[in-house]
């Protein structure tokens, strides 16, 4: 067997330790695997670049609710992903639930999920810079004359007390993120391989200096009443409860309910009804005869024209131009 062959293999092996056995390859070539992760749903990828020895860049698309990952340790593995779109929600042994979501990165220390990764408003979008550090080093020494960054110092400082940090990306680096999203399955190696270094350039000069903004952590106990909060507003779709209300009924803070809900799908509970309620809005205009004033109805508007204005400023359309557009 060659060496390249051996190389081959032994990253596709550490692989598959990192996006999990059943994960399954699609198509792989000497400087890149696509695999088909195991989900809900078929429709779960992740493109994996090989870009440096010891350093994949990968771009993951999900269109699914859960996913099967790694289910061991793997603590020389650090890993800083980037969400372009969706929310990406995961529950560690360590007792507490991250949230990625639009425009955040996260620094982490791969370690078994207690749960399986789940995406909450049912897609994530995004890129991963995975560093195997048995393999780089902690110091990734001179990657370009006179530049240097302490692997180690990295995931000390992002991941201090806690295997994982959500951070809001900080304009440069957010510009340098959406480059390398921007370029999936069109850039050159050699573009994606100096996009990855700058992107590690930026993180090592947010530290120790710069103060940058972490997401709050929530116990599995209030995502689990969210959820629940969650299910029973998509079910009665015609509630007009109170937010202090729902808030007592589920023993939690009014404060900690509005957070929490907001963190897990990434807006307030107001608005993430209202445009639930408008999407239910379009499938009965699709698929029933009901009156506009019916459906306004079924979903606890008692004015038509209040029903009307809010579908308007979500869909763009009042729904009779939707209906008639339509169908």
């Amino acid at each position: 067997m060659s060496k390249t062959q051996n190389q081959v293999d032994g990253r596709t092996r550490k692989s598959r330790d990192i996006f999990g056995p059943k994960a399954e390859i699609i198509e792989e070539c000497i400087d890149s695997i696509k695999y088909q992760i195991h989900c809900d749903t078929p429709n779960g990828y992740m493109h994996c670049y090989h870009l440096f020895p010891g350093i994949d860049l990968a771009y993951s698309t999900f269109q699914a609710s859960t996913c099967t990952m790694r289910s061991k340790s793997m603590p020389n593995i650090l890993e800083i992903a980037f969400c372009q779109a969706g929310r990406f929600e995961c529950e560690y042994k360590h007792g507490y639930v991250t949230y990625l979501g639009e425009g955040d990165f996260a620094v982490s220390i791969l370690s078994p999920e207690q749960e399986p990764p789940a995406f909450p408003i049912g897609y994530y979008d995004g890129i991963a810079i995975i560093v195997d550090m048995d393999i780089t080093g902690p110091i990734f020494e001179n990657i370009v004359e006179g530049v240097s960054i302490d692997l180690n110092e990295l995931a000390h400082k992002f991941c201090a007390g806690h295997c994982c940090s959500v951070v809001k990306t900080p304009p440069n680096l957010l510009h340098v993120f959406q480059e390398i999203c921007d370029a999936k399955d069109t850039a050159p190696m050699g573009y994606l391989r100096l996009k990855v270094l700058e992107s590690f350039f930026l993180l090592s000069q947010m530290l120790p200096q710069e103060n940058f903004e972490t997401a709050a952590y929530y116990s599995a106990a209030q995502i689990k009443k969210v959820k629940a909060l969650k299910a029973e507003l998509m079910e009665h779709l015609d509630t007009k409860e109170t937010l202090k209300s729902m808030a007592i009924r589920y023993g939690m803070s009014l404060t900690a309910l509005k957070d929490c809900f907001k963190a897990v799908y990434g807006k307030p509970i107001h608005a993430f009804q209202r445009e639930y309620k408008m999407q239910a809005a379009t499938r009965l205009l699709i698929t029933t005869e009901m009156s506009v004033a019916e459906i306004s109805g079924r979903l606890g508007y008692e004015n038509p024209n209040k029903f009307s204005t809010a579908f308007k400023e979500v869909l763009g359309l009042a729904p009779s131009e939707y209906r008639k557009k339509r169908k």
